[in-house]
């Protein structure tokens, strides 16, 4: 048994070097929805379709941020940023969320000619966010199987849950990185076909809600 200076045994595991990123998760996630709001301010319509768009358009940056935030936040909540790469993984994420406002920006105010390499950057960029999402979740799973740095076991529902996370967000991210491949740069009698992916990744999440709530139904009830 090593000892160190005085007797003291030094087997055990390291000592944790506690490392506070939620302040800052909470200011770049603030920040991404403050610049969203800031280019509606900016973009003064000149009648009611010209408004009507603009919304929509602020709403669906808005869903890509609140969409992220929700899974960021559950998964924080259990996930220790001490485990191995879920520092590195926050970073990322929160690099990639503060430009998804900026990118969202430059490709809505896109010439047509330069909407395809602009759609490309930010299609990158939000399937970057899903996937780094996915990969924390997956972190969360296999924290609580190999049971390190004294966390307690998480509740099987709960791991479901986790599990399903993971799996939506990585659907999502493959949704938005295959649709920068050309062949979806294809206009159609509605918009271009890429366009129409992005929003078709929002059913992801609107299905897994009655899902998991019939499944956890299901969990609670006694003979099950």
């Amino acid at each position: 048994m090593a000892l160190a200076e005085g007797g003291k045994n030094t087997s055990g595991p390291p000592p944790r070097i506690k490392v506070r990123i939620e302040s800052l998760s909470d200011l770049v996630f603030g920040l991404a929805l403050s610049i969203g709001a800031l280019i509606l301010a900016g973009k003064l319509p000149t009648d009611g379709q010209t408004l009507a768009v603009n919304v929509l358009e602020f709403g669906f940056g808005f869903l890509i941020v609140i969409l992220t935030w929700l899974g960021y936040s559950r998964i924080m909540a259990v996930l220790p940023v001490e485990v191995p790469f879920a520092l590195a993984a926050n970073i990322v994420l929160l690099f990639l969320v503060v430009l998804e406002p900026y990118l969202f920006y430059v490709l809505i105010s896109a010439q047509i000619e330069q909407a395809n390499a602009f759609s490309v950057a930010y299609g990158l960029d939000v399937a970057g966010m899903f996937f780094m999402q996915a990969l924390l979740a997956f972190l969360v799973l296999k924290e609580d199987k190999s049971g390190l740095h004294g966390q307690a076991r998480l509740h099987p529902l709960v791991l479901r849950r986790f599990k399903r996370i993971a799996r939506a967000d990585a659907v999502t991210a493959t949704v938005f990185l295959a649709s920068t491949l050309p062949l979806f740069w294809t206009s159609t009698p509605i918009g271009f076909l890429r366009f129409y992916m992005w929003s078709s990744s929002f059913i992801i999440f609107f299905v897994a809600v009655p899902l998991r709530k019939r499944d956890d139904r299901v969990e609670a009830s006694p003979g099950e």
